[in-house]
C-alpha cells in the first residue's frame, strides 16, 4: 500500500480495497474493509504518539480512529463520490455544482478551490463541526469574523420515508481560503516581503494511433513486392534487348518524285 501512496497507482485494486459481491452502494459505503481497519490502526498509533509527544498523560484507550469513518472516506474518494454521506455534508450552494461532476479530479489549484478540495473541506467540516439551531437566514448571515467560526448550511440526511433531506447549520473551525500571496493582491512582483510564484499551464496532449498490420500481411506484402520487382527487371531486360525492333523510327521517305 505504501509504495502507491500519492501516485497515479493509488487505486482501489492496488491498495487491496475489496468489497463482497452483491453489495448495494449504501451497503458498500458502510462496509468496513480490511484496508480501512489497517489504516485506522495506523492512524490510532500516530495519534497516540502525537498525544504523548505533546505531553499528554491520560489513558490512551479512548484515543482510537474510527474504522467506519475511514471506510466511508475510502469509498467516497476512491470508489464513488456520489454517495449518501457526501451528499449529506455538502452545502446547498454547491449542490448543482456537484451534480455536474462525473468524476473526481485530484488536481489541486493554488488559486481556485477544485472539486476534490471542496470535498475535503466538507468532510473536515462534518467531522469537526457542531450542529446548531440556526435557521437558514441566521446561518447564511452570521458574521464568521466576529465569532471566529464559519457557518455552513449543509443538505443534511434524508429521514426515513422523506422525499427531501433536512438541511442543518453546522458551525466549524475549518476555513477555505485561497493560497494567494499578498504580492499578487498588491501587484508588487519584486516584493521581498511576500513570496511570489508561477503556476505552469499545460497544453492539451494529443496522440495519433496507427494500426499495426498482422505478421501474415507483412510477409505477403514483402513477397508481392519482391515478385513485382523481379518481373519488372525481366520485362525491362527484354524490352531493352528488343528496343531496336519495338521502338524503331519511321522509314525515311524517298526524295524521288514522279
Amino acid at each position: 500500500m505504501i509504495r502507491y501512496y500519492q501516485s497515479v497507482y493509488d487505486l482501489a485494486e492496488n491498495i487491496g480495497l475489496r468489497y463482497p459481491d452483491g453489495l448495494t452502494p449504501e451497503e458498500a459505503l458502510n462496509h468496513i474493509t480490511d484496508t480501512a481497519k489497517s489504516l485506522a490502526d495506523v492512524a490510532t498509533l500516530v495519534v497516540r504518539t502525537l498525544y504523548l509527544q505533546a505531553g499528554g498523560n491520560g489513558s490512551l484507550e479512548n484515543i482510537t480512529a474510527d474504522p467506519q469513518t475511514v471506510t466511508r472516506m475510502l469509498y467516497g474518494f476512491i470508489i464513488n463520490w456520489n454517495n449518501s454521506w457526501f451528499q449529506s455534508i455538502i452545502s446547498q450552494d454547491q449542490k448543482e455544482h456537484f451534480e455536474k461532476q462525473d468524476h473526481i479530479s485530484y488536481y489541486v489549484s493554488v488559486n481556485e478551490p477544485t472539486f476534490s478540495t471542496r470535498l475535503v473541506h466538507f468532510v473536515l467540516t462534518n467531522l469537526t463541526g457542531y450542529l446548531t439551531n440556526f435557521t437558514e437566514e441566521e446561518c447564511r448571515h452570521t458574521d464568521p469574523k466576529s465569532e471566529l467560526f464559519d457557518y455552513v448550511w449543509v443538505q443534511g440526511w434524508r429521514a426515513e420515508n422523506a422525499s427531501d433531506p433536512t438541511p442543518r447549520c453546522v458551525r466549524t473551525h475549518v476555513w477555505l481560503k485561497r493560497a494567494r500571496s499578498p504580492a499578487f493582491e498588491l501587484h508588487d512582483w519584486a516584493s521581498t516581503e511576500y513570496s511570489t510564484w508561477t503556476e505552469s499551464r499545460w497544453q492539451k496532449i494529443g496522440a495519433r494511433i496507427f494500426l499495426v498490420a498482422s505478421r501474415e500481411l507483412e510477409i505477403i506484402t514483402l513477397v508481392t513486392g519482391v515478385a513485382v520487382l523481379l518481373v519488372s527487371m525481366v520485362l525491362i531486360y527484354f524490352l531493352n534487348a528488343k528496343s531496336n525492333v519495338l521502338f524503331s523510327g519511321p522509314r525515311e521517305q524517298s526524295s524521288v518524285t514522279y
